[in-house]
């Protein structure tokens, strides 16, 4: 079935933080879309976490402790959003896999829930490979290169950003970018899942291969997609003192620099 027909079920959370194993769901937001556009009502339902929400996570999402008084806790939303899980839509969203999915599953460890996600497409992961020398691989940053308009004052929310997901996912398939059939797609996305956790251990955020030809870019901050042999002495030395860079990539980083200091000398 292609990407671009199939319907789709995204979703998102709005948490107390962003630690997947302990924090809490506060907000639950989902939409289903056909063909790029939203096909029905969104659902969205704000959760007691039954903790203190830090005024960290409210200046991202908005929620306060006030705001969830008296709404229903995890083990009321959880067996509501299954049928939607087991609706035959796809489910897919944004940075899925990394943070809400694991998030999900421990909510549910924590109550004694035992369903979990089935398989699901991330499109952040197709961004993390095809789009790694952007500036920002966030999801409003990816709106904006696939033309997609969000109402601005529904940003965060979970059923916005759940709805930005599923037109994400059908743009970037329309664009060649997610293969446009669920099966490949799926395939794909674990090779890329697989390609991208061997990079990230040999060069942590730092470098990277072109995606096109092989040369190693640099991978974060200002000089993010120089390349290293171009890259400015002084960023490549504020890199090398980081200390949770990897070893290969401290190699390299190090051979660059030498490299670009030879070549002011003349």
């Amino acid at each position: 079935m292609k990407i671009t027909e199939a319907l789709l079920l995204a979703f998102d959370t709005e948490t107390t933080g962003p630690d997947t194993a302990n924090d809490r769901v506060v907000e639950l937001g989902a939409t289903y879309v056909l063909a790029g556009l939203p096909h029905g009502a969104p659902l969205r339902t704000l959760v007691d976490p039954g903790q203190y929400i830090p005024a960290g996570a409210t200046a991202v999402h908005g929620i306060k402790n006030e705001d969830v008084a008296g709404a229903p806790r995890w083990p009321e939303v959880a067996p509501q959003f299954l049928p939607h899980l087991r609706s035959g839509a796809l489910p897919c969203g944004y940075n899925l896999l990394g943070f809400d999915c694991p998030l999900i599953h421990a909510e549910n460890r924590r109550h004694g829930i035992e369903w979990t996600i089935p398989v699901a497409l991330d499109p952040y992961l197709f961004a993390a490979w095809h789009h790694r020398g952007d500036r920002s691989r966030k999801l409003g940053a990816m709106c904006e290169t696939y033309a997609i308009a969000l109402p601005e004052e529904r940003a965060h929310s979970a059923d916005a950003d759940a709805l930005a997901a599923g037109m994400l996912v059908v743009a970037m398939a329309r664009a060649g970018v997610i293969p446009d059939d669920v099966e490949a797609a799926l395939a794909e996305q674990q090779r890329l899942q697989a390609a991208l956790a061997e990079e990230n251990t040999r060069f942590g955020r730092y470098l990277y291969f072109d995606r096109a030809d092989g040369r190693m870019r640099v991978g974060l901050g200002k000089h993010v997609g120089c390349l290293l042999e171009e890259a400015d002495a002084e960023y490549l030395k504020w890199m090398l003192g980081r200390p949770d860079i990897p070893e290969e990539a401290r190699g390299l980083l190090s051979r660059a620099l030498g490299q670009v200091e030879q070549m002011g000398l003349f």
